[in-house]
């Protein structure tokens, strides 16, 4: 069975490339976050200092590993999405259930041992330059002393490891309980869009945002309203990210208006091709949703808590003009407005090292999302092209696929965004603070740019490589 899977393995190297890089960066980024709260523990800094690093630490660690589970999944969703018709086939000459199951975990386990053990090393030389940051930052107090964390080590690899086979036991469930036939069915003609367990798991999201909002609404505190607000906001976009395969085809076709009115043919077979092919374009948007989704949910919570920490400091001020001379500008020692530029600091970098990691796996999730999408369509191209269509028709007819993917992910996040907003500024209202006063729109609009280019660029890009293959060459190779 290991030569099978290792053999597998080999052949599908490139679809499962962009996986590995994500299980590489996630392991370097776990491996760094346990790696210094493992020093700052051992080195007697303070109570103070442990409670900033495990705040910052667990904030950067389950927004990092929620992304980097959600794009795995993506991913390892298109690549079984893809291998259905192997799959009847291995059911059809006797292969069982749990056989085809443990191939896919298989190569889930080889994906996350080599990305594992590289992140590992790569996070453990990272972790000196990143407490030197963190340390000129003023995030932590002073640098904590140098030694080998083996906690930090072990974290890395096995955290990526349970993620990699979650997301491949997700989606191999639907496969494995189908027949032989079934898949053989399933792999020519789409017939369900949502799956069962899909639909299980968006009730079960939607409980448990229920509960989080509850538990939040009667807190009174500035900081609990920001934080309750976040984690609902992370509660709606799983919720989004498992409707897609429904949501899909009304959002494209309203993404794809643009194609329809300056494009006339091509316009309107980008329309009908992503709302055909629900899964696959469910498949290219969930990163797009992602990348757009967290981005804005960090970036405005990070304003909001930035905005409640100047209003808190403001008034202290304020309160302590009126008391004596002596007593005036200064809260434990340090005079309120240098303290309020400290606070600034530190929650600029915080901010930084929150997005940076986040940056890096949704470029990674989105270009490689769209990758193994547009290769999987050589044989249409090459059947459309040997019906008449031209290279320049294809590319215009895929930009206006890209275009409506993308429109599609940020509308859904926008949504998503809304909801939260919505949220936190009526609980943030009898603090004085007024949220869409303090978004910082120029750098959401700069993530929502960058988002479109990656979207384009991953589909015309693979897309000029294949049309350079003659077309009926193209129908043979496709498979």
């Amino acid at each position: 069975m290991f030569s099978l899977v290792a053999n597998s393995f080999r052949a599908r190297i490139g679809q499962y490339l962009g996986s590995l890089l994500v299980v590489v960066m996630t392991s370097a980024l776990i491996t760094t976050l346990a790696t210094i709260l493992d020093r700052v523990r051992l080195s007697g800094l303070g109570d103070g200092a442990v409670r900033s690093a495990e705040s910052l630490m667990g904030l950067v660690g389950s927004t990092s590993g929620l992304a980097a589970l959600l794009l795995v999944a993506n991913t390892f969703s298109l690549v079984v999405d893809q291998r259905l018709r192997e799959f009847g086939v291995l059911r059809t000459i006797g292969a069982t259930p749990a056989q085809v199951r443990l191939q896919l975990v298989g190569e889930a386990l080889l994906v996350s041992l080599a990305g594992g053990l590289a992140g590992s090393v790569l996070g453990t030389a990272g972790t000196g330059p990143a407490l030197d940051w963190l340390v000129r930052n003023e995030v932590l107090p002073a640098r904590p002393e140098a030694h080998f964390s083996m906690t930090g080590a072990l974290t890395g690899p096995l955290c990526t490891a349970v993620i990699a086979v979650f997301a491949a036991l997700t989606a191999v469930h639907r496969p494995t309980r189908m027949g032989a036939l079934a898949s053989l069915r399933e792999a020519a003609v789409r017939r369900r869009a949502m799956p069962p367990g899909r639909a299980f798991s968006v009730l079960l999201m939607s409980a448990l945002a229920l509960a989080v909002h509850r538990r939040y609404e009667h807190r009174v505190g500035a900081d609990d309203a920001v934080d309750g607000a976040m984690a609902l906001g992370l509660m709606l976009l799983l919720i989004a990210w498992l409707l897609m395969p429904v949501l899909v085809r009304p959002l494209t076709a309203v993404g794809a208006g643009p194609g329809r009115m300056l494009s006339r043919y091509t316009g309107c077979l980008a329309t009908v091709n992503a709302g055909s092919a629900t899964r696959r374009t469910a498949a290219m948007t969930g990163p797009v949703l992602i990348a757009v989704g967290l981005s804005a949910l960090l970036l405005c919570s990070a304003a909001a808590a930035g905005e409640v920490e100047g209003t808190q400091a403001r008034r202290t001020a304020t309160t302590r003009t009126a008391e004596p001379p002596g007593a005036a500008v200064r809260a434990g020692g340090v005079p309120v407005g240098i303290e309020a530029d400290r606070q600034g600091r530190r929650n600029a970098a915080a901010v930084k090292v929150l997005m940076a990691p986040l940056i890096a796996f949704s470029g990674v999730g989105i270009l490689n999302t769209l990758l193994l999408a547009t290769r999987q369509r050589r044989r249409e191209f090459a059947v459309l092209r040997l019906t008449g269509g031209t290279s320049g028709q294809l590319l215009r007819m895929l930009l206006w696929e890209s275009l409506a993917v993308v429109i599609a992910g940020v509308a859904t996040a926008g949504g998503v965004v809304g909801a939260f907003l919505a949220v936190l500024s009526k609980r943030l209202a009898p603090f004085g603070v007024e949220t869409a006063a303090v978004l910082p729109w120029g750098q959401l609009a700069w993530v929502v740019a960058g988002c479109t280019v990656l979207g384009l660029l991953g589909v015309l890009v693979p897309a000029c490589c294949a049309l350079r293959v003659r077309a009926v060459r193209a129908t043979r190779t496709a498979d």
